[in-house]
């Protein structure tokens, strides 16, 4: 009985692992950017091109947890509207990293909340950008991770939704 226990006890102080998120594509399109941008420089992220207030945009990962939106404008912007100008939605995993969601159309569903596979928004283009296009950006303590997307997807590959970008 007591070696019964010892060893129960013993499995307690096993760690566990998390459970693997799969980050799926919130709308159809083609990626234009991941770790550098074609100029060489560090970009740290998925940029996922779209159809600027036609696409809708999904949360890209499943289950119940809360989205905090940042809204910076309310118009339709496609093309660019200026550094800081852009719409921002993220949310905080267990392990304190972020996932953020950058560039979007703010539209009725766009406020904070909790919710699962959820729309956020539509595709658009706020911000410094040249075009229509989500950026989706995984941090820790400001600094950007790629291992996340690394070997799940490449620059010029066409994503259908909910198709998989990369696993957290």
């Amino acid at each position: 009985m007591k070696k019964t226990l010892a060893a129960l006890a013993a499995l307690a102080l096993i760690p566990t692992t998390a459970a693997a998120l799969d980050v799926v594509a919130p709308h159809p399109g083609t990626v234009t950017a991941t770790t550098y941008y074609s100029s060489g420089a560090f970009h740290g992220a998925v940029d996922l091109s779209g159809n600027c207030g036609v696409d809708t945009l999904d949360a890209p990962i499943g289950g119940v947890r809360t989205w905090n939106f940042t809204i910076r404008t309310t118009g339709v912007v496609c093309n660019g509207n200026g550094s800081g100008n852009h719409n921002a939605v993220a949310t905080t995993l267990a392990d304190g990293r972020v996932l953020r969601i950058w560039h979007f159309i703010k539209t009725a569903v766009s406020y904070d909340k909790t919710c699962d596979r959820c729309q956020l928004g539509e595709v658009g283009g706020t911000g410094a950008v040249t075009g229509a296009h989500t950026h989706i950006q995984v941090d820790k303590n400001g600094t950007n991770i790629t291992s996340w997307y690394s070997g799940y997807t490449v620059k010029g590959e066409f994503l259908s939704r909910g198709e998989l970008v990369g696993v957290l």
